[in-house]
């Protein structure tokens, strides 16, 4: 190798050697940036709001919660349907979607919490009230379907795509449903278990000691 050929093949190793350590540097730089962001505040507050709302609530008995004021919210506000009674099973823990009065406003926040779906059965009776006295006989009780857990219990003859079941005035009959509510996070005396609004409202069922 002569002096011009040894020449140049060392000034190609030294800008080798200078561009590799110009993108060691620039990769350097990108990971302390990224490591800089997620140990910020506002990145630590993220995370541990997506660990909250992703961590799912403690087991329940079904004597733990009274689920009658939750399931009267999902009847029709009008009131030909009378709740007779109901009975509940044991809550079963999930992660639900929150209603959006209940989301973080911020970019980048959970927009789910923990909750329990809390399977029921309950008997209803059918007061005409001024529904459906033109149409006496039997009348269709549409009940809540999977895709749609927001829509509670009416009658109309119109097919809603959910299950159907026949009913006459004043005759109880017993069907099964499915409360959805989420914890409340509030950790206090006052905590206990928030119904999703069917009607609008918000329902605390009081937990029971």
């Amino acid at each position: 190798m002569n002096h011009s050929t040894r020449y140049l093949a060392l000034l190609a190793l030294g800008l080798a050697s200078a561009c590799q350590s110009q993108e060691e540097k620039a990769a350097t730089h990108l990971v302390d940036a990224l490591q800089t962001n997620a140990n910020s505040p506002a990145e630590q507050a993220k995370a541990e709001a997506w660990k909250a709302a992703t961590t799912l609530p403690p087991a329940l008995p079904a004597s733990a919660v009274n689920v009658e004021p939750g399931v009267a919210q999902m009847l029709p506000e009008e009131g030909y349907l009378e709740l007779v009674s109901v009975t509940s099973q044991a809550p079963v823990a999930a992660i639900l979607a929150l209603p959006a009065g209940l989301r973080s406003a911020q970019r980048g926040y959970p927009k789910v919490g923990p909750g329990y779906c809390i399977p029921f059965a309950v008997v209803l009776r059918w007061k005409p009230m001024g529904f459906g006295k033109s149409k006496p006989g039997i009348g269709k009780l549409q009940l809540p379907s999977a895709k749609d857990s927001l829509r509670g219990f009416f009658i109309s003859d119109i097919d809603r795509g959910g299950q159907v079941v026949p009913m006459r005035p004043a005759q109880p009959v017993t069907v099964q449903g499915v409360l959805y509510a989420y914890a409340s996070q509030d950790g206090g005396k006052d905590a206990g278990l928030l119904t999703y609004p069917y009607r609008g409202l918000q329902i605390s069922l009081p937990l029971a000691k």
